[in-house]
């Protein structure tokens, strides 16, 4: 049985600590959907391709109601996905803010590093309200070695799950592997989807001018 992590960051908060999130994305899921990342991963998998987002450190603290009036005043979206970081780490608030979208019809993909079979026994209470308030889940810590990019996946181990009806698990081949860059008036970039890390850092330096 997966209990879980004992790092503060992992225990039922009333706020969300936030390493990032995007209004709009194409890579994401299926259709237009907003995108937040959870700060904090107990999983560490080695290749992550967020590591900056794994410690359990304060970043943008936000309440539930308030992130939920944010994205629910997004005109054309179609959905919010959940990633991080480690969202089954913050599984209560997202619990809430999942349902609370859904309510207002909206779908929800949630991806977790543990296993389909780790979240199903693991002893966290918060953790079946999120998988309730779900309907795509994205299961499996990354692997190196099996590494294998696709629309929602990037190693061939994980396991896309169909949780409702709103979304179909089959779905993600329909629009296509793809890499999507985000520049914000500051200049900071956003990269989502999987794009080689080669790849972000020529890009960075490019912009940097070095």
């Amino acid at each position: 049985m997966v209990k879980p992590n004992n790092d503060p960051g992992c225990r039922p908060m009333s706020v969300l600590n936030l390493a990032g999130f995007l209004a709009r994305s194409e890579v994401n899921g299926p259709g237009i959907r907003a995108v937040l990342w959870v700060q904090g991963c107990p999983r560490r998998c080695e290749g992550c391709f967020n590591p900056q987002f794994q410690p359990f450190s304060p970043a943008t603290v936000t309440s539930v109601p308030t992130l939920a009036k944010t994205i629910l005043s997004l005109e054309g979206i179609d959905g919010v996905t959940f990633s991080g970081g480690e969202p089954f780490a913050q599984a209560g608030p997202l619990a809430e803010l999942g349902a609370t979208l859904r309510n207002a019809g909206l779908s929800v993909i949630t991806y977790s590093g543990y296993t389909a079979e780790d979240l199903a026994e693991g002893d966290d209470p918060a953790w079946p309200a999120l998988l309730a308030a779900t309907d795509l889940l994205i299961a499996g810590p990354f692997i190196a070695s099996r590494a294998r990019p696709d629309s929602l996946t990037g190693s061939a181990n994980q396991q896309v799950i169909a949780l409702g009806t709103r979304l179909s698990a089959g779905r993600q081949d329909t629009f296509g592997s793809r890499t999507e860059f985000t520049i914000a008036p500051d200049g900071s970039i956003t990269a989502t989807g999987f794009p080689e890390p080669s790849l972000v850092r020529q890009i960075r330096a490019q912009l940097r001018g070095t």
